[in-house]
């Protein structure tokens, strides 16, 4: 990954520790068995529902095309799709990109990685209130706005949007994470939630409604969601920006710095 060196806001902002740190704890999210890649090298894999999720690959460029003709075949006996996470110069995944290509992967995905540290000191819009989810009307509210916004869609089925509540609600009282919903003029406008288990927390989940944009709800909200985080104890958090969304420039101003790229291959089963 392409590392920064500085902070915004003065300091020394130490990118190789705090990218390191985000590379362990993401390793621990991959830890179910898959097919086994001895002697090409070597892969984690993580087992979710119908899909065979793969990462941290170490394999020598003349392995790579038998390794990944074996991770086709495990998922292929199993009839479940293969979700491939890429980092950009990783060592053991330089040539995995046009490899999975040629295999038939599409590229699915193209994530910033941007990390932080210390709390965020700059002016909110004073309409904008930011509350912890505590109840389960405000958890509804906020999945059916999390699909509005990130699913194109201005009408969700209540369905989807019960069950996916169910499961924010569960990770929730889990500790897994912290849910967060934003009003304007007392009015929902957003939302965005936290991991609570991991070394570096993870912000995740910003949006604002379209009635809503341009305002400051989604700084309001990152204001208030980092300030427990250092107040928790943690001195970094970070977290990932699709490729062309605008909110990109938001974080650089906010001081988030740029650690690396990450894309997602995907492949049908």
């Amino acid at each position: 990954m392409a590392l920064t060196a500085a902070n915004k806001g003065g300091g020394n902002f130490p990118a190789h520790d705090i990218l390191r740190r985000i590379m362990t704890q993401r390793a621990l999210r991959y830890t179910d068995q898959g097919p086994n890649l001895t002697p090409l090298g070597s892969a984690q894999f993580r087992l979710e529902g119908t899909r065979l999720q793969v990462a941290n690959a170490r394999l020598t460029p003349d392995a790579i095309n038998e390794a990944i003709g074996r991770v086709i075949s495990y998922s292929r006996l199993r009839g479940i799709s293969t979700i491939w996470a890429v980092t950009h110069n990783s060592t053991g995944e330089e040539a995995l990109p046009q490899a999975l290509l040629a295999h038939g992967f599409v590229l699915d995905e193209r994530l910033i990685l941007m990390a932080r540290q210390g709390d965020l000191d700059v002016r909110v819009n004073p309409a904008v209130s930011i509350t912890p989810i505590t109840t389960w009307s405000l958890m509804w509210a906020y999945e059916r706005g999390s699909r509005r916004s990130f699913y194109d869609d201005p009408n969700p089925d209540d369905a989807l949007v019960t069950a996916r509540a169910h499961e924010r609600w569960r990770q929730q009282e889990m500790g897994w994470y912290r849910y967060y919903i934003a009003t304007l003029e007392n009015q929902f406008a957003g939302g965005m939630y936290v991991s609570q288990w991991e070394d570096v927390p993870t912000l995740m989940g910003v949006y604002t409604l379209d009635a809503a944009r341009r305002r400051g709800v989604a700084t309001a909200a990152l204001v208030h969601a980092i300030h427990d985080v250092v107040k928790a104890g943690q001195d970094a958090y970070c977290l990932y920006v699709k490729e062309g969304n605008p909110a990109r420039h938001l974080y650089h101003e906010l001081g988030f710095q740029t650690l690396g790229v990450e894309e997602t291959y995907i492949l049908e089963s």
